[in-house]
């Protein structure tokens, strides 16, 4: 998995495989039920942290929701924290 801050960080190719990666991601998905975990679990065994300047339900939601679809886990942090 690619991780970067800034788009500045990342290659045009790089960022273009990361997108067509997800396109196929959320391809594979269609048809699926919510709350079914992804065939492959791409986020199995890994804790993401979900930190938002301002808050945003429908944002940390849609995080949490994804995060958990791919098998992973997630820990919402503000931003004081």
């Amino acid at each position: 998995m690619v991780n970067f801050l800034d788009l500045s960080e990342i290659s045009k190719n790089k960022l273009r495989k990361i997108l067509d990666s997800a396109k196929k991601m959320k391809f594979l998905r269609k048809g699926s039920k919510n709350g079914i975990v992804d065939k492959k679990r791409h986020l199995d065994g890994h804790v993401v942290g979900l930190i938002f300047e301002k808050p945003s339900t429908r944002t940390r939601v849609s995080f949490d929701v994804g995060v958990r679809q791919m098998g992973g886990q997630s820990i919402f942090l503000s931003a004081s924290d």
